[in-house]
């Protein structure tokens, strides 16, 4: 019997291992390398960390690793008023399971970049379901800047659709 010892305390050691490593790789390391390496990239995460299906638990450590120190977020709202506040001010309303899906779809992107300075007009609509009926549609203008190899968001401003229809250069 005790020359079982050894080779279950091995065997355990094994397991132990292999579970460690296993919740290692589900936990998820911030910021991710594909999430900031590229402007396609941090903009593609930028409206996946947001969207999700009724229950959803939306990902503040994933939106946070995409913005700057201090961005700032402004929303034009339909009277015409202004709200501009910081990313954890934005994650407020986020934080408790969806209680219905909540996608938000980029329709055109038009970036303009020069050296490490970028500007993304992106033009999105508003579901509950990926392939539902478009509740709203807006303009995103979110400004990045690259540093230390990878794009960060140091600001957005949105509005949505109005009165006054979304211009053909930012529909499909």
């Amino acid at each position: 019997m005790s020359s079982n010892k050894p080779r279950s305390i091995a065997l355990l050691a094994i397991l132990l291992s292999i579970a460690a490593q296993s919740i290692a790789a589900d936990a998820d390391s911030y910021p991710r390398p594909e999430d900031v390496a590229t402007i396609d990239g941090i903009i593609d995460a930028y409206y996946d960390v947001v969207s999700g299906p009724e229950g959803h638990r939306y990902d503040a450590e994933r939106d946070q690793s995409l913005h700057a120190p201090d961005a700032i977020i402004t929303r034009i709202m339909p009277d015409g008023s202004l709200q501009r506040h910081d990313l954890a001010t934005e994650q407020i309303p986020l934080m408790e399971p969806y209680p219905e899906g909540f996608f938000e779809f980029e329709i055109k992107r038009i970036v303009e970049a020069y050296g490490d300075l970028a500007q993304v007009w992106s033009s999105f609509e508003l579901r509950n379901s990926p392939d539902g009926e478009a509740l709203s549609r807006g303009v995103n203008s979110i400004s990045l800047y690259r540093f230390d190899a990878r794009w960060w968001v140091a600001s957005w401003e949105t509005q949505a659709e109005g009165d006054e229809p979304l211009p053909e250069k930012y529909l499909e």
